[in-house]
């Protein structure tokens, strides 16, 4: 289970996109096709945020609720954190 006190980091770098996707590297081995939720979740791992103010950044941008918001937030971090695209930091 993710904290909400967690901080992430992201891995690897944006690429480009093919069209709805956004494609991350890792390493020529390592290519992610994410789409516009995972990729936005992606983007805010700088460190210095935690996983609760990523998801009062989406309630804020997309005029959500936090309930609408919370799980799907975490599952994304979950995902990322599986495929080494972000990395659990210590502050």
């Amino acid at each position: 289970m993710i904290d909400l006190g967690s901080r992430f980091m992201k891995q690897g770098e944006f690429v480009g996109s093919d069209g709805e996707n956004f494609i991350v590297e890792l390493s020529e081995e390592n290519v992610y096709s994410l789409d516009a939720a995972a990729y936005y979740v992606w983007a805010l791992c700088d460190g210095s945020r935690t996983v609760d103010d990523i998801i009062k950044r989406l309630v804020e941008d997309l005029g959500l609720e936090r309930s609408e918001i919370e799980q799907p937030v975490i599952s994304i971090i979950e995902a990322l954190l599986k495929a080494e695209l972000i990395k659990e930091v210590s502050m």
